[in-house]
């Protein structure tokens, strides 16, 4: 899987095509909220997400917090299982 990365330099590679973008934030959302979100390019650098206008360099911190609160999902539903596992070889 390819990443949306940002140099910290001007804006966000100009050169990434809208239909990327859609993609990367429509399956980050889906990992947390668990539903495609509606999510359109309008024009230039902006997109239609679930009603509001937003620009791509919000999308993108869109992105990024989005990927991180999955992974914090997963390491939490990773704990609870090692939780479940120690409580069930206590009781055996």
């Amino acid at each position: 899987m390819t990443g949306i990365y940002y140099s910290g330099e001007g804006d966000k590679d100009a050169t990434l095509a809208p239909k990327h973008i859609v993609e990367h934030y429509r399956r980050a959302y889906k990992q947390v909220h668990g539903k495609d979100p509606h999510i359109t390019h309008v024009f230039a650098e902006w997109y239609q997400v679930n009603g509001e206008t937003v620009h791509r360099v919000t999308l993108f911190g869109e992105i990024t917090r989005l990927r991180a609160l999955a992974q914090q999902q997963r390491l939490t539903a990773d704990r609870s299982i090692v939780q479940r596992l120690i409580a069930k070889l206590r009781g055996v």
